[in-house]
């Protein structure tokens, strides 16, 4: 059954030619064999020589140079500019590698030349934006790594919003400002909302944020009132004046019908279109409609009532840009009403868009996922086992009979197969036919941590602060700097427009007009045992080297705040040393019950003890009617008169009441 030549086929091993041995023997049925459909042998040579080799006036290369005219380097294109394939320049251009320059003459080939631009694996990663963004969003909701990854610099860095009260001038002002804040944090769901911005900043890179003014618009009389006039000519003309209180009736209008920003949202970056210019921060965004809002605004037009609820809640500048075709411009002014923010994670002002941190991690990826089909296409191909069996001297008639016993064991697993030779039940699955990708795994694992900044014990907690503290410690400063720009996002641009309109300003100490908002701040990051670091700040503080406030502010507890509480709670059942007060209280009323009464007696009689009064002092042979107050009776004194006070603010604060005939 070998092949001589390309013209010879593969025989089966059942011949057509095969004849009968004996009466009784059974004759082995033809066997169709496709591989008698493929002709082996010797394949030929398509090209004689190689491209390094001189042209000859019949060669590939020979034939390439007539039909590109003169002036073409080897295997490139017109001029010399270089083919894919790349060769040697010719006198008048370069090929790839060669040199360029007229007259040059280079001998490169195309497997010197290298750019890390054009590999294979390279050209096989996505190269427009939108592919590098279904891309990312694939490996985030399939890759566990990437997953959590994501979601855990999203989450941790925000933790709990708090809201501190500002520093103004005027306290009612600051409190009012804070009041307002709250109650649009709580109504737009501020938490949720930069959860939401703080995932695509580091999933996509940047992220689009539009806030929404749906408040009514102020009427012309709130500001301006109208004035009539006759003329000579007897026309009637009207012309509108800034009343002198303009002001302050905008402010009362703000507070009764002003509520903030309507809605917080994030817009999806493939239907925003942005232009940025150089030596200017000025950027002109442009929102692309989708086809769902088109075909909602053509429902709406021809009647549907629920397409036209949908339509009706929409922007009039939006609507009218729909019926144009046109992009709908977008403001980026936070004073002039709805506008949208551009947060891009980028190092230099200078790029053009923000930066993914799954961009590095793409190429490793990539390779992840052909290792993981490359070992799931042999897991497929051996899912079910291949089961060889066989036996010695067997003719048809045994190997037919054999396989239907192994057919019938196979249906019932009770089924026993018995015979007086050996057969033998080889199966053949995975088993050492898996690839060995242990050592890939972990240098993709390894690879992985670095560029997603995080460590294999941060995603799986299994580790102790002490043995990754160094990493731990530099994830946390890049925190600090996320919380740093969180914050100035919401103090900037959600919280300073609206306090702006709500009136709270003030003039500071250098004259100039100061809005008053509050400042955000979030709780304590909890990625690092910094018990150490507490206990040297409260033994400075104990030692009187250090302030309060300077713990506080490490703790995130708003120092104003804690000191008005404390103020408040002073004297009170929820002042902490209010316990001490009645402890002294009830030892001072015990002293004096025992002095003014003969309970020391009635013990003792119980007890039954003899009790002998001490003699007062100040009553023997040689004293003086009124002795001379020893120490303990000045020092009683001096807490009679602090127990006084303490009552006189109990009474003062209500907290308890003098009978109604005591004269003092």
């Amino acid at each position: 059954m070998a092949a001589e030549g390309s013209d010879n086929a593969i025989k089966g091993s059942a011949s057509p030619s095969t004849s009968k041995r004996n009466e009784g023997e059974r004759v082995v049925a033809d066997v169709p064999n496709k591989r008698s459909q493929l002709k082996i042998g010797k394949p030929k040579r398509a090209i004689e020589g190689t491209l390094r080799s001189a042209p000859g006036p019949g060669s590939f290369r020979a034939r390439v140079a007539a039909a590109c005219g003169p002036g073409t380097g080897s295997f490139g294109g017109i001029g010399g500019t270089g083919g894919v394939v790349g060769g040697g320049g010719g006198t008048a251009g370069a090929g790839f590698g060669g040199n360029v320059g007229p007259g040059a003459v280079a001998e490169a080939s195309s497997g010197n030349f290298y750019s890390p631009e054009l590999s294979t694996d390279f050209l096989e990663l996505p190269q427009s934006l939108n592919e590098q963004w279904n891309y990312y969003r694939f490996f985030y909701n399939n890759e566990p790594f990437v997953g959590q990854a994501i979601d855990l610099h999203t989450e941790l860095p925000l933790s709990k919003v708090r809201l501190a009260r500002p520093k103004a001038n005027s306290a009612k002002m600051a409190q009012a400002s804070l009041r307002f804040c709250e109650k649009w944090v709580e109504r737009i769901g501020l938490l949720q909302r930069l959860i939401e911005i703080v995932h695509d900043y580091y999933l996509i890179g940047e992220v689009f944020i539009f806030c929404e003014d749906g408040n009514p618009e102020m009427p012309r009389e709130v500001r301006y009132k109208v004035v009539r006039r006759v003329e000579s000519d007897n026309t009637l003309t009207e012309e509108w004046l800034e009343r002198d209180d303009a002001d302050s009736r905008t402010v009362e209008w703000q507070k009764k019908n002003y509520n903030g920003w309507t809605k917080i949202r994030i817009l999806p970056p493939e239907q925003v279109h942005i232009q940025t210019f150089p030596f200017t921060d000025e950027v002109i965004i442009d929102l692309i409609p989708d086809a769902k809002t088109r075909h909602v605004l053509e429902l709406a037009e021809q009647g549907d009532r629920n397409a036209e609820r949908v339509v009706n809640s929409m922007d009039p500048t939006v609507i009218e840009a729909l019926r144009r075709g046109d992009n709908i411009p977008l403001s980026t002014d936070p004073d002039g009403g709805s506008f949208v923010h551009y947060m891009a994670n980028k190092k230099s002002q200078y790029e053009p868009r923000g930066h993914s941190i799954l961009q590095r991690c793409l190429r490793t990826l990539v390779y992840f996922d052909k290792l993981r089909q490359a070992q799931t296409s042999i897991a497929s191909r051996h899912m079910t086992p291949i089961r060889l069996v066989y036996a010695e001297d067997m003719d048809e008639a045994d190997t037919e009979a054999l396989r239907d016993q192994i057919d019938l064991a196979l249906m019932d697993p009770d089924y026993s197969i018995v015979t007086n030779f050996q057969v033998t039940w080889e199966e053949m699955n995975s088993n050492g036919r898996l690839l060995e990708l242990t050592g890939e795994y972990d240098l993709v694992a390894r690879q992985l941590y670095a560029g997603l900044g995080v460590t294999e014990t941060l995603l799986n907690g299994e580790s102790s602060y002490s043995g990754d503290r160094i990493n731990l410690e530099v994830i946390n400063t890049r925190y600090m700097l996320l919380r740093e720009n969180v914050q100035r996002l919401v103090e900037e641009f959600f919280f300073k427009p609206m306090c702006k309109r709500m009136g709270f300003i003030e003039e500071d100490e250098d004259g100039q007009m100061q809005v008053i908002y509050p400042r955000l701040s979030f709780t304590r990051l909890a990625l690092r045992d910094n018990q150490d670091t507490f206990d040297a700040l409260f033994q400075l503080y104990q030692k009187g080297s250090l302030d309060i406030e300077t713990i506080l502010d490490l703790l995130n507890i708003d120092p104003v705040l804690v000191r008005e509480r404390l103020q408040r709670d002073f004297g009170t059942f929820n002042d902490a040393q209010f316990n001490e007060v009645l402890r002294s209280m009830y030892g001072r009323a015990g002293d004096q019950i025992v002095e003014g009464s003969d309970i020391v007696q009635k013990i003792s009689d119980t007890l039954g003890l003899e009790y002998k009064k001490p003699e007062e002092p100040g009553m023997g042979r040689f004293a003086s009617e009124q002795a001379p107050k020893t120490q303990a009776e000045a020092d009683a004194s001096i807490i009679d008169k602090i127990a006084v006070a303490v009552a006189e603010q109990l009474v003062h604060k209500g907290i308890v009441s003098l009978p109604k005939d005591s004269d003092e």
